[in-house]
């Protein structure tokens, strides 16, 4: 069997209960959600989709406790379909088809049967859980889920490096088609953080001084993107993101999501909560966009 480490250093506790109270202070501080999750066994089941930011949880996990919250709220679906960005130059759509991710919290199942489907609908999948290995942007979503269901719940992990448009609505529809066939209940869920600010990213378009500049331009730049999104236009996301050369890193993953979700009936999305590193760090020399986005039927 095929197992997966957790190897994202430093941007989660890699012990159990270190994990089990870091994701509660996610839910319940001040940048946070403020409560902690509750399965609802009368849930509604409408989300079918999410974006999720995918930072140290000190820095992002609160943000992303808006998603999952309200994921919890909404029932308890069987299958996460994660696409996650590929930070370390693998391109395309890679997938992992059988195997566990063996996190502090426990094992998570990779549900087998769906992955084979899905590569099986798309022509621009690649089987290669190399990928996978040692990449952040789908391992820090799981201590949510695990909190959240106790990992009673499976996942398909696809992560996507350079890609286009072409491709993402191949492989959007391909994840849908599966999730029919199959008759699976899942939630599709988008990792990505948005614009990426300082020297250290080689990116200050309005310089860093004065730093209210600086923060102004971001939120607004996010905003815009963010609006791209609420309007579930995955191929103007892609399109803007690489026109203007902005450094939203899940600009593949996020458009894929809203293809994958528009397919299985989604008809809207909301943003529960945006904020930067800034707000939940204090930290001035890099700034990151976090959003939590739910797309539902």
């Amino acid at each position: 069997m095929k197992v997966r480490r957790a190897s994202a250093w430093g941007f989660h506790p890699f012990n159990g209960d270190s994990e089990r109270r870091e994701i509660e202070w996610c839910f319940t501080s001040k940048h946070g959600v403020g409560k902690l999750p509750k399965v609802s066994g009368h849930g509604e089941r409408r989300i079918v989709g999410a974006v999720a930011p995918h930072a140290g949880l000190t820095y992002s996990g609160p943000i992303a406790s808006y998603a999952y919250h309200q994921i919890a709220t909404d029932g308890n679906p069987e299958t996460f379909v994660i696409i996650g960005v590929n930070h370390r130059g693998f391109p395309g759509f890679a997938i992992m088809l059988e195997g566990v991710w063996r996190m502090p919290l426990g094992d998570v199942e990779v549900d087998s049967d769906l992955a084979k489907t899905i590569i099986r609908n798309s022509e621009f999948i690649d089987a290669n859980p190399e990928a996978h290995e040692h990449e952040h942007s789908i391992e820090v979503q799981l201590p949510f889920l695990q909190y959240i269901y106790n990992n009673k719940f499976k996942i398909v992990p696809i992560t996507v490096g350079y890609s286009d448009y072409v491709m993402c609505e191949n492989v959007g529809k391909a994840i849908a088609k599966a999730v029919k066939d199959k008759q699976k209940d899942a939630i599709v869920i988008g990792s990505t953080d948005f614009i990426h600010y300082g020297p250290n990213y080689g990116y200050a378009p309005v310089g860093m001084r004065p730093f209210e500049k600086a923060l102004k331009w971001m939120n607004e730049t996010d905003k815009s993107i963010i609006d791209i999104i609420l309007k579930l236009d995955a191929e103007k996301l892609v399109n803007f993101v690489q026109e203007e050369g902005y450094t939203m890193c899940g600009p593949f993953s996020v458009a894929t999501t809203i293809i994958a979700t528009k397919e299985l009936g989604a008809k809207e999305a909301n943003l529960l909560k945006y904020s930067t590193s800034y707000d939940t760090s204090g930290s001035k020399d890099l700034i990151v966009g976090y959003g939590a986005i739910i797309i539902m039927r």
